[in-house]
């Protein structure tokens, strides 16, 4: 068990110091780059700091998030087919797991979906349907 630790310890550190090799160019300019703008009179912020780190949260959009009726839509859509496992949900529609697991509570809750057993497996189908 050591020996494999201690294995897998040294080529992680074999590919950090590849990798910290490759960047020393990159790393080289932006140091030129901030005596520069430093010698011009230029006040930079160093780009590890909270200000900045805030700065930059406040900058990033919000990730999109898709409307909560379209998420039960595209699960009707493929609970259409037949009977699906929240699982499978979660790969035909490309959304969380958390996200298929709400709205399929909803929408069981609200009867458009029932809750069902294939093979032992909890499944979902449409209530519409007898499948």
């Amino acid at each position: 068990m050591t020996r494999a630790r201690d294995d897998l310890l040294a080529r992680i550190r074999g590919e950090i110091d590849d990798r910290l090799w490759e960047l020393r160019p990159a790393v080289a300019e932006y140091q030129r780059l901030l005596q520069e703008a430093r010698s011009a009179g230029l006040e930079l912020a160093d780009p590890g700091s909270p200000a900045r780190r805030a700065a930059r949260r406040r900058a990033a959009p919000p990730a999109p998030r898709a409307p909560r009726d379209a998420v039960a839509s595209a699960i009707v859509a493929a609970l259409e087919h037949g009977s699906h496992t929240s699982g499978e949900l979660v790969v035909v529609t490309a959304m969380s797991p958390a996200t298929v697991r709400q709205s399929l509570r909803r929408l069981c809750d609200a009867g458009t979906v029932r809750k069902g057993r294939r093979e032992g497996s909890p499944v979902y189908v449409l209530a519409s349907t007898s499948r």
